[in-house]
């Protein structure tokens, strides 16, 4: 019997291992098909955005709550296999103030599930001069990035704080995929 007992224990313990193989977005693993991990955020509440030529190619967009705020959420997925590789979030704050603190807050959000192993912090200037800081954690099965992007000179402009994760072993399958078209 202890036997049995101790085989169904170490089976749930490499199916738990097994599962944290991908890098995860809100507790969904970054692996599998378009379909799949989109039912999964409709089941969080997420709703598909209609397609928009501004959007990036190969990617499905959705609008819900990430993290307590109202979010952007973009997928990225292989146009061949439909295995899903990348996904961001992404909110937008009307000044500078407010999404320096907003960043502030999602840093420490960050820092408490993650730690701050494997962080790298660096200064950066978006394309019109604000600064702020990006951190970048990586991970062996992937990487998250967290920054700011504006879309003009004024404190007083349109800013996006975005959570950029991506898995390690999708994102070189659809790299080698990229190339093999070459």
């Amino acid at each position: 019997m202890k036997k049995v007992l101790y085989i169904l224990l170490l089976f749930f313990v490499c199916s738990a291992n097994a599962q944290n193989s991908h890098l995860m977005f809100m507790g969904i693993p970054i692996d599998g098909s378009i379909d799949i991990f989109q039912n999964k955020l409709e089941e969080k509440g997420f709703k598909q955005m209609p397609c928009h030529e501004a959007y990036p190619q190969n990617t499905k967009v959705f609008e819900g709550f990430f993290s307590g705020e109202l979010s952007t959420i973009f997928v990225w997925y292989n146009p061949h296999t439909k295995t899903v590789y990348r996904t961001k979030a992404m909110i937008t704050r009307e000044s500078k103030d407010l999404i320096g603190q907003l960043l502030e807050i999602m840093e420490n959000k960050l820092v408490l599930k993650y730690g701050e192993d494997h962080l790298i912090k660096m200064p950066v200037k978006d394309d019109f001069g604000h600064e702020f800081t990006q951190y970048s954690r990586f991970f062996d099965n992937g990487s998250i990035d967290l920054f700011v992007s504006s879309t003009g000179y004024s404190s007083q402009n349109t800013f996006f704080l975005q959570v950029d994760y991506k898995d390690k072993d999708n994102s070189n399958k659809n790299i080698k995929d990229e190339v093999d078209d070459l």
